[in-house]
Formats: structure tokens, sequence, C-alpha cells
């Protein structure tokens, strides 16, 4: 009886196991995780605790950077 319960709880950690690593894949897939800190901004900018957060440019985007 004990080795049916053991089988039993092994069962359901594999499966919620692979339930975690199917929704960090999906996720990754969907790019979820890029540009976090955008959001952090959006939300900030939503209360009116900060000013509206302009990206800092890069030299590489190809327009010229400013002076």
């Amino acid at each position: 009886m004990l080795e049916y319960l053991a089988l039993g709880e092994f069962l359901v950690a594999v499966s919620m196991g692979l339930a975690a690593l199917c929704a960090f894949v999906w996720g990754a897939a969907t790019g979820a995780f890029t540009d976090v800190e955008s959001v952090k901004h959006q939300v900030l900018e939503a209360e009116g605790a900060i000013e509206p957060f302009e990206h800092p440019r890069r030299e590489d985007d190809g327009d010229p950077p400013r002076a």
C-alpha cells in the first residue's frame, strides 16, 4: 500500500515539474521575458510617480548619436 502512495506522489511531483517547464518554455518562446525593465517604468508612469521615461539611444541603432 505504501508503495502505491509513494508512486502517486512521485507522479504528481513529476507532472508539476513538467508543467512548470512547459510554462517557462512557452514564456521564453513568446518573448515574455524580454525588456522587463520597461514594464516597471510604465507602471510608475501610470501611477504618476515619475516623469515619462525615455529609453536612452544606443549608438548602434543606426541613427546618429545626439549631441
